[in-house]
């Protein structure tokens, strides 16, 4: 949910990869399952408390949520339901065009929704009363982080070191991804891409979707555990 990269690696290839940041308090998440949504098989790691997810591997989309839109905001509770449903409803629109016009908006927190194809990267933010639709190409590397817990400092920060992960690493694997996110800021606990703030804010997982020539592959890791 929290710091998100896109990765293009040649035709119909891509890796798409999240961190998720959660108070220690709530709940572990179910790891990765199938799980058949109207007539898709996806894959997606489970929030048990708001039994949705923050990424979702369909057969032609991969989703990705992250909490606020552009800035930090104030929690309106109650909400009507919890944002990690949002991926999973948007499977049932034909397009990101279609999700704006006849989705349900109201009552929701503020977030910001990734939905990837082989042809380009939708980018949809609902700020509390406006929604924000941005088209991005799918050949080129991307970079989000979490509005409410990074300021745009944190965000710079995070795109340079970014950039110079490719620069090192034009074709990585997911080995070698999951080790950015691991390593990168680790002297720093409060901004690095691993957290683990005074508050209970940590870094709890990083799920990564490989996009192969035809098929997909769902990657994940729990902070704690040695990833293969």
């Amino acid at each position: 949910m929290c710091t998100v990269t896109y990765i293009p690696k040649g035709k119909n290839k891509y890796l798409f990869t999240t961190s998720r940041d959660e108070h220690r308090d709530r709940p572990r998440a179910h790891p990765p399952g199938r799980h058949r949504i109207g007539q898709q098989d996806v894959q997606f790691p489970r929030d048990p408390v708001g039994g949705g997810s923050w990424i979702v591997a369909a057969e032609n989309l991969s989703l990705c949520l992250l909490n606020g839109a552009f800035r930090p905001h104030q929690r309106n509770l109650p909400y009507r339901h919890s944002r990690g449903l949002i991926p999973l409803h948007f499977l049932e629109y034909t397009s990101a065009e279609a999700f704006l016009a006849q989705y349900d908006f109201s009552n929701l927190e503020p977030f910001t929704l990734l939905v990837v194809s082989e042809q380009k990267i939708n980018e949809i933010r609902w700020d509390g009363e406006d929604t924000h639709h941005k088209v991005l190409p799918s050949d080129k590397p991307e970079i989000w982080a979490s509005a409410p817990l990074y300021t745009r400092e944190m965000l710079k920060m995070r795109e340079d070191w970014f950039s110079e992960f490719l620069s090192e690493y034009p074709s990585p694997s997911v080995r070698n991804v999951f080790e950015f996110y691991t390593t990168e800021g680790h002297s720093a606990p409060y901004s690095a891409l691993i957290i683990d703030r005074e508050n209970g804010v940590r870094t709890v997982s990083i799920c990564a979707i490989e996009k192969l020539a035809g098929k997909k592959k769902v990657h994940y890791w729990e902070r704690g555990v040695d990833f293969a």
